[in-house]
This record gives C-alpha cells, structure tokens and sequence, in this order.
C-alpha cells in the first residue's frame, strides 16, 4: 500500500511539473527608465565583453570562440557586451524582449544538440567558471532575435536537447515593448542577450546572479 501511494505521489508530482508548473507564465512589474531587462529566467552564467569578434569564454582551453559562432550570422565588427542567462528546469521559460524596438531579424539555424548538463551542474554547485566544457553554447539549434531600438540588441534562444521547440512569437518589422513575451524555449535552456560597448551603458548584472525576465535590468543606459 506504502509503495502503490508513493508511486502514486511521484507520478502525480511530474505530471504537475510537466504539464501545469512548466508552463506557467506569471505576469511580470516591468521596470520603467532607460535600461535593458533580462530576456530570460535563470542564472547569469557570463557576463563578457567582445573585441575583435572574440567572445571570451571558456568552453576548453586553448578554444578562441568567435561571435558568429554564437549568432550563426555577422554583425558589424564593433565591440560587444554578451550576457549568458542558463535557464533552470523549474524556470519560468516564457522570453521577453530587453528593450522597446522594432525586429530587424530573426534567424533560425539547426544544431546537433547537446546536453546542458554540465553547466546545469556548475550552476548549481557554484563552480566558475559556469560555461567550462559547455559546448552547446556553440553546437546547439538557435534563434536569434535582432531588435532596434535606443542601441541594437541580440537574443539568443539556445535549445536544449531535451527540448521539444523553441517558439518565436514575433515577426520581422514588428514593434515590441520592453518586457513583452516575445517567445519560450522548453525544458532547460539557455539565452545569450548580445548589445553593443559605449560609455553610456552601464552593467549592472554580476555572473551567479539570478534574474527574471522583463523584471530584472541587465544595464542602464544613460540619457
């Protein structure tokens, strides 16, 4: 009887977790001023800047990553921020967009995906840096989301291999608002937001931080 109710309990849980908790898409207090809100749930996993093309982080050593690597696109050869945002099985998984803007591109490219497990476990035993052997970052099925607004920014929904579909909601030509639903990616995932480096924008996120999305501000851009 013991054992009949606590298979009971478990498959009651997931399916819970499965179909209801997943899926769940909370309203959110969308921060006004001038500034960039995060695109994602989770945790932030890097926060780098990009020179020359190069983002620096550290998949393997001795591996240089370059940024069309991560966008599966070019962009103009200007300096970068690029924050990663690691989403969480228990996660909200609804993205919303990081600033006001109009969508200049979207692009979508097939990947042989990989597991996020490794990172999933440096996440959550705290080990940096967070991305180490994380080579997904760079193998797996993306869309990348490319909005105009104040500055240009760039969301990349990154899939896992559990995951049944990355959705887009919006078009090309389209006109989003600061913390509107813009798409979700399913099970853990991951979302890079990619903005250009001036000396009006300052970062105020911190690698190992926990965000929101569309609540939590990345940066703050100044008048």
């Amino acid at each position: 009887m013991i054992l009949i109710t606590s298979i009971f309990l478990f498959l009651s849980i997931l399916i819970y977790w499965r179909y209801f908790f997943f899926f769940r898409d909370p309203d959110r207090v969308i921060p006004e001023g001038d500034n960039i809100v995060s695109p994602a749930d989770g945790t932030v996993v890097y926060v780098k800047k990009v020179e020359k093309g190069i983002v620096p982080v550290s998949i393997k050593k001795r591996r240089e990553i370059k940024l069309e690597e991560i966008l599966k696109t070019s962009i103009p050869p200007d300096t970068y921020y690029i924050v990663g945002i690691f989403m969480h099985p228990t996660s909200v998984h609804v993205n919303r967009a990081p600033i006001d803007g109009e969508v200049s591109h979207i692009f979508y490219t097939k990947g042989s995906n990989l597991p996020m497990t490794v990172m999933w476990c440096r996440v959550l035993i705290r080990r940096k840096p967070f991305e180490a052997y994380s080579h997904h970052i760079i193998t797996n099925e993306r869309n990348v989301i490319s909005i105009i607004g104040k500055i240009p920014v760039f969301v990349v929904q990154i899939a896992d291999i559990y995951v049944n579909r990355i959705e887009c909601r919006i078009r090309i030509g389209e006109k989003v608002l600061k913390g509107q639903r813009i798409g979700s990616i399913l099970m853990g995932s991951q979302v890079d937001l990619i903005f250009p480096c001036n000396d009006n924008l300052k970062i105020i996120v911190q690698e190992g931080q926990k965000v929101k999305a569309g609540e939590s501000i990345i940066a703050i851009l100044a008048k």
